[in-house]
């Protein structure tokens, strides 16, 4: 470590002149005092930074403990692995392996004699020797390390005049901190938390293999930070500052595969993916007609539903009167077009005649594991979800039934790559086939000939794409929630202070999604249709058997 400590294998841990220039300095009320190695990493390890001398006292101890209970060379690994070596934007660099890859991309059994005596002209001072910003500083500091290391044997004399006669040679690539994906890093620190300490993360040097794939993350944030400047450059739904969200993930594995928290997405802020809870509004319709469908006696895609005028009295309470988006009834219309055009009325009257306990025992087996409110409301979403929970709910449409826990990490392997945790594909199946397949073929009407026909400005129609609008109570939040053969994905679009504005899921958050599809060249939907599904010739208005050459007849 230099000529602080060069007694380190002969001394036991503490140097008694730094303790007499401590006493000297008693009347000061600040102690000073240098510190051999050992003391340096009790204090960074164990200790508080106050220097006092009841804390040098106790440091003066420990370090003597330290010194009987290992090994010189055990310490000396451990105060490299530890010690401070400079900042990446919000990322300390803490260990020489982690110091040789920021400045030199390289693991630190490669590093040069003149690489190796840069790291250790950054431990006295890492912010006043900083390569990057005062390269002819770091190099004078470089250059009397590696005479200190001559002079004391430990490299000869040519290698020195080699090592001197070198430059920096520092990484030129720029900074980007702890991860130029925080958000997508953060999904994974807390998982990570669910398996292991704290402290096995910081120290034992685990290797951590994600589900991040980068081109969807870039086709994400470019998506909602174009979209979002565009909408602040027009003023179409209010003052600048709109926010959003984005979610990713593989819909047959529940391998996510994005994460964007914000139109920043570097900001290592707050994370609107994950913690931005928000109403979902008719994000939650799928849950009520999913409850209906799995009834075939009673409900299929033609079943006419009643949106006439409905109020909901409970117990105690007041009426509840829903009303639709264009404040117009519309009678008697089949279930897949009240989905499709997402009539609130319609959607009310079903779920309070299935049962609100029965819908939302659908929600949790489609994944949503938030405690709705048992609430009438609720069935046109009046319940706050953060974009990750309702992803994992259309995840499992999206798969047909199959419910996987969305996840952002493959496997963990010690430093050596011995695997310590496997995190195998858990699938459990919560819906039969059946009524999955007839509520993605609404959810395809939604795109096809309902609130999210605008996506035909994106994807061809060929795709068979399928999604749902969401739009909450005075336009507050925008959502799209969709899937195509081989992405489900998740779009919140708002202000961060909740304010009335004047969004819309089509408007506001379709857009983003669309234009993050289309970069990614999006396969088909292509579900197996069940033996059980039948293809029949209705007749629009009334949901009745027609013939073909009927006017209006259309076959579901």
């Amino acid at each position: 470590p230099g000529a602080a400590d060069r007694p380190f294998y002969t001394n036991w841990g503490i140097d008694p002149r730094g303790i007499a220039r401590a006493l000297l300095s008693l009347p000061t009320g600040h102690v000073q005092g240098g510190s051999t190695l050992t003391q340096q990493l009790v204090k960074n390890f164990f200790l508080t930074p106050e220097r006092t001398l009841r804390r040098k006292a106790i440091e003066l101890v420990m370090a003597v403990l330290l010194e009987l209970h290992y090994s010189k060379q055990e310490i000396l690994e451990t105060y490299l692995n530890e010690i401070y070596l400079g900042q990446d934007r919000d990322r300390a660099i803490h260990g020489v392996g982690l110091a040789a890859q920021f400045y030199f991309d390289k693991p630190v059994q490669r590093l040069t004699i003149a690489e190796s005596a840069l790291l250790v002209a950054l431990v006295r001072g890492p912010a006043y020797y900083d390569p990057y910003r005062h390269p002819q500083r770091a190099l004078e500091r470089r250059n009397l390390v590696l005479r200190e290391a001559r002079e004391q044997g430990a490299i000869s004399a040519a290698e020195y005049q080699a090592a001197r006669a070198t430059g920096l040679g520092l990484n030129p690539r720029p900074s980007t901190g702890t991860t130029p994906y925080p958000a997508f890093v953060d999904l994974v620190h807390r998982q990570l938390r669910r398996d292991y300490d704290e402290d096995d993360l910081r120290s034992e040097g685990l290797r951590i293999f994600s589900t991040l794939d980068p081109r969807v993350q870039s086709a994400a944030e470019h998506a909602l930070a174009d979209r979002l400047a565009a909408f602040d450059r027009q003023g179409r739904f209010g003052k600048p500052g709109l926010e959003g969200a984005v979610v990713v993930a593989d819909p047959q594995t529940g391998e996510v595969q994005a994460v964007v928290g914000g139109r920043d997405p570097r900001y290592q802020g707050f994370n609107r993916a994950l913690d931005a809870q928000r109403q979902i509004g008719s994000l939650f319709k799928p849950a009520i007609y999913l409850t209906a469908l799995e009834d075939p006696a009673r409900y299929t895609l033609a079943t006419p539903l009643d949106d006439s005028k409905f109020v909901w009295q409970p117990p105690n309470s007041e009426p509840w009167r829903p009303e639709n988006y264009d404040r117009q009834f519309h009678g008697q219309v089949p279930l897949y077009v009240a989905l499709a055009h997402s009539y609130n009325v319609a959607a009310a009257r079903l779920g309070t005649t299935l049962g609100l306990d029965k819908v939302l025992d659908t929600a949790r087996k489609l994944g949503i594991s938030t405690a709705l409110p048992q609430y009438p409301s609720t069935l046109l979403g009046a319940a706050n979800l953060a974009p990750f929970e309702v992803a994992q709910m259309y995840q499992t449409i999206a798969s047909g039934g199959f419910r996987s826990p969305l996840h952002a990490i493959r496997d963990v392997t010690t430093a050596d790559g011995r695997p310590l945790k496997r995190y195998p594909l858990a699938v459990a199946q919560a819906f039969a086939p059946d009524p999955m397949y007839l509520l993605t073929a609404a959810l395809q009407d939604v795109v096809r000939e309902g609130t999210a026909q605008s996506l035909a400005n994106w994807l061809p129609s060929a795709l068979g794409v399928a999604g749902k609008t969401g739009t909450t109570n005075e336009q507050r939040d925008a959502w799209f929630a969709g899937f195509t053969g081989a992405h489900v994905a998740v779009v919140w679009v708002g202000y961060d202070d909740n304010r009335p504005a004047r969004l819309l899921g089509a408007t506001a958050a379709l857009p983003v999604w669309g234009e993050m599809m289309a970069a990614l060249e999006p396969e088909a939907v292509d579900f197996p249709r069940p033996e059980s599904i039948e293809q029949a010739v209705i007749d629009r208005q009334s949901g009745l058997l027609a013939d073909a050459s009927c006017p209006g007849a259309i076959e579901l």
